[in-house]
């Protein structure tokens, strides 16, 4: 075999291997979505996992290695690979997120948190506060258009609205659910570029209509953008939307 042959093969290797990585990575993610594998539940040993999808142990570390970057798995030394619930146990923070009816009731509790202190952020915000999230929000739309994570952004927006609220439990509190807040965002985006592009797109759209509410300081409006927002998030975690 001459040497272009052989590194037609080695690339076809390539491409086989990348895709078998793809196809399990979303089979797992599937059934982690869809609660085959819940919060906080060790996998299968690699060994099981590789005779349960028919491809090799590097195949499965390498989709188990997506899983992890995501931050929807983690490994414990000796032990093997959980279901991550993000979160952190102790005094300090709620605990981590356990089950799909746990994620289910963490929106249910933001939403009731957010929408009244989105509400009393547009009374008590000032001018030069309503810009300084004015340029938050622009710098959260200019990485959606250069295609970079808008995570940390968006979790820094939602606390910023809480400060704006001037309510000190409030503002504890989302600091409390930040981890959380970062597990759900990966959740989504590990869903597909596609669908998490379109997403994020609705989501700047979401963020601006709730920051008009606040810059016209109009309560009423601000609270029914960011009931809208958080619902709309349930959507993007419970059906890829």
């Amino acid at each position: 075999m001459n040497d272009m042959a052989k590194d037609g093969s080695v690339r076809g290797e390539a491409a086989r291997s990348r895709r078998l990585e793809s196809e399990v990575y979303e089979r797992l993610l599937e059934q982690i979505r869809g609660g085959h594998y819940t919060l906080g539940q060790k996998l299968p040993a690699e060994k099981d996992l590789s005779a349960e999808h028919g491809v090799s142990r590097p195949v499965i570390r390498s989709a188990l290695a997506r899983l992890r970057e995501d931050g929807l798995i983690v490994s414990r030394q000796g032990a093997g690979s959980f279901v991550s619930g993000g979160g952190q146990s102790g005094e300090a923070g709620y605990a981590p997120l356990q089950s799909i009816n746990d994620i289910a009731a963490y929106i249910e509790f933001r939403k009731i948190l957010e929408v009244q202190g989105a509400g009393l952020a547009a009374l008590k915000a000032g001018p030069e506060e309503v810009a300084a999230l004015e340029a938050m929000l622009e710098d959260m739309e200019k990485s959606v258009r250069e295609r970079t994570s808008t995570i940390e952004m968006d979790a820094r927006f939602h606390v910023r609205i809480a400060e704006l609220s001037d309510n000190r439990f409030i503002v504890d509190t989302l600091h409390m659910l930040r981890s959380h807040m970062f597990f759900i965002g990966k959740f989504v985006r590990s869903l597909g570029t596609t669908g998490y592009r379109e997403g994020k797109i609705s989501m700047v759209g979401e963020h601006r209509r709730i920051f008009d509410g606040i810059a016209a300081g109009d309560a009423d409006a601000a609270r029914e953008a960011m009931a809208e927002h958080i619902e709309a998030s349930r959507r993007r975690v419970f059906k890829g939307e």
